[in-house]
């Protein structure tokens, strides 16, 4: 019989824990980062190579191939988490057929606002992972109540505030939004 005398059990799952935090940051690259062409359905690379451009103090922390590829994980989404088409494909299957098309240019245009500033790096971006996830959160709720048309006026207002530097992100909650729901478990 084999004996395995106890000062291997430290080292062996001291030595799992590395080999598996090695593997989840070799893999993280690609759980959060779309990679390949520029998707056909995304607004024109250029717009965002020119809003990139503007963005001195960005330019200090990423390149525009890093900041590109963020907009493409905003745009397609990654592994953790869905894309702006698929929001909006979700948003608009959901929506009244003669408000489709005003829906849809309003997504089209907040998305290309929102991504161009979300794809910057961390240290400079006014919109953040969590606003993003907070807007996103909420459309859905808009959506379960019947409330777009309120939600899409508030969503863009706070936005263009946010971009114009009158609102910090730090207020975007969804309790701006909807009355969050409280869970008794007794």
């Amino acid at each position: 019989m084999f004996e395995v005398s106890v000062w291997f059990y430290p080292m062996l799952s001291k030595n799992i824990f590395v080999l598996l935090f090695c593997a989840f940051v070799l893999s993280s690259c690609s759980i959060f980062q779309a990679s390949g062409d520029w998707a056909e359905q995304m607004p024109s690379q250029d717009h965002f190579a020119d809003y990139y451009q503007l963005s001195s103090e960005n330019k200090l922390y990423q390149d525009q191939e890093s900041y590109l590829a963020w907009v493409q994980t905003f745009y397609l989404g990654s592994r953790l988490s869905p894309g702006w088409l698929q929001i909006t494909d979700d948003i608009l299957f959901e929506t009244q057929l003669e408000k489709q098309r005003e829906y849809a240019e309003l997504m089209a245009v907040l998305g290309q606002r929102i991504g161009a500033e979300w794809a910057k790096d961390n240290s400079v971006r006014l919109i953040d992972t969590r606003s993003a996830g907070v807007w996103r959160d909420a459309l859905f709720e808009a959506v379960y109540l019947g409330d777009l048309e309120n939600y899409l006026q508030r969503f863009e207002a706070d936005v263009n505030a946010i971009l114009a530097g009158e609102l910090n992100k730090e207020v975007i909650q969804i309790s701006r939004y909807y009355e969050e729901e409280k869970f008794e478990l007794f």
